[in-house]
């Protein structure tokens, strides 16, 4: 079997250690550098984020190390697109090198490469939801899609959006699912109970059950909705909960939550799993999703999760969840009502999480992703 050498879009990665690039690409690379795969990897991106890079490198083995390349340069990638946009040169091997494939993980898809050129598309939402985005710049995003030679998405639904988006013939797309980076330890829970609690104390939050919800500075998350649900199921059930929030917000949804009881913010956490692993319910009904990897780290918690029935989520979910109309108020709050007092049903819900879960790693990801790439290459003119 012939050897690949493949440049990969780090810079994406690591340019924002809470988003899903970074789990995605991260997990991805971790599982390729672990297993023996007749492919040269090489991690490409701006010098500025050389110790980001450093810290991914040195927490793997030896082994995997040696397995992994690294190359920086200090020319600026938005520099490079805006000369791209008219020009063909500087070509992306005179920077980088010469390889076989150029794997890009967002837009940054140079206009000359002798290589074959592969597009991870992560979701459509800016497409799906243009009123949410009103300033989008979509131009690097479509320049990337016309100039790519083939594409993987993370789910279906993702793939029936790329293709109904710009008319691109369904063989040019594969699909690759994500998996979740959490390791479930017995130590690591024993460990989550006495953390959340020492957390919950610093921040002045009550010692109460809670359920879960993540949030983002764009509105998809639905995270106003998420919480005049819940205020109505907590009042309905007169059970005595919190609704917990992790993750960056808009200043729309922070005003209106501010509002309600029993809800409260946290901002950004260095780790999701403590919280994940005690809460009573993840309340994950996003209004888009290109994938949801939430949903997979909730079912790796031991966690019930409530859930969205449009784009990814029902892919990823599967039966393990309860689906609910995300633009539907009453709809999420009988949901949460109804995994609240319905133990039995809790129970069976974590039980399928747990064997839906098992369903996803990064090792399928990236065994499916080599052969990808086997395909797309010799079915190329590439020499």
């Amino acid at each position: 079997m012939k050897r690949l050498s493949v440049l990969f879009d780090w810079d994406a990665v690591v340019r924002n250690p809470y988003s899903g690039f970074y789990t995605f690409g991260t997990g991805l690379i971790n599982e390729f550098s672990n297993l023996n795969l007749p492919v040269d990897m090489t991690l490409f991106f701006q010098k500025r984020y050389k110790r980001q890079t450093d810290t991914f490198f040195q927490k793997l083995s030896r082994q995997q190390q040696a397995r992994l390349n690294l190359k920086s340069t200090c020319i600026k990638f938005r520099w490079l697109e805006s000369i791209w946009e008219i020009l063909a040169i500087p070509s992306l091997e005179s920077i980088a090198g010469h390889y076989q494939m150029y794997h890009c993980f967002h837009h940054f898809m140079p206009r000359k490469f002798k290589g074959v050129k592969i597009l991870t598309v992560h979701d459509l939402r800016r497409y799906k939801l243009p009123h949410l985005y009103p300033r989008s710049r979509l131009r690097p995003f479509e320049r990337a899609v016309k100039r790519a030679n083939h594409f993987i998405c993370v789910s279906e639904a993702t793939k029936k959006d790329l293709c109904s988006t710009f008319d691109i013939n369904k063989g040019r797309v594969d699909v690759v699912h994500l998996a979740t980076n959490i390791n479930v330890m017995t130590e690591d829970a024993r460990n989550a109970k006495l953390y959340v609690r020492r957390e919950l104390k610093k921040r002045g939050i009550p010692q109460l059950p809670y359920l879960l919800a993540f949030s983002s500075k764009d509105r998809r998350k639905n995270i106003s909705v998420i919480a005049r649900a819940f205020d109505l199921a907590r009042k309905a059930t007169g059970q005595d909960i919190m609704l917990l929030i992790i993750g960056s917000i808009n200043l729309i949804d922070k005003k209106e939550i501010s509002k309600i009881d029993n809800v409260f913010w946290l901002g950004e956490v260095e780790e999701v799993y403590p919280w994940l692993y005690q809460s009573q319910t993840l309340v994950f009904t996003s209004l888009y999703e290109g994938f949801g990897l939430p949903i997979l780290e909730a079912f790796t918690a031991k966690v019930p999760v409530i859930t969205s029935n449009c784009s990814s989520m029902p892919e990823v979910a599967g039966e393990a969840a309860l689906l609910v109309d995300p633009r539907n108020i009453r709809d999420i709050s009988e949901g949460i009502k109804t995994v609240c007092m319905d133990e039995n049903l809790r129970n069976e819900l974590v039980a399928k999480g747990e064997k839906r879960a098992k369903e996803f790693s990064w090792e399928k990801s990236a065994r499916q992703t080599f052969e990808i790439y086997q395909k797309v290459f010799n079915g190329s003119s590439v020499v």
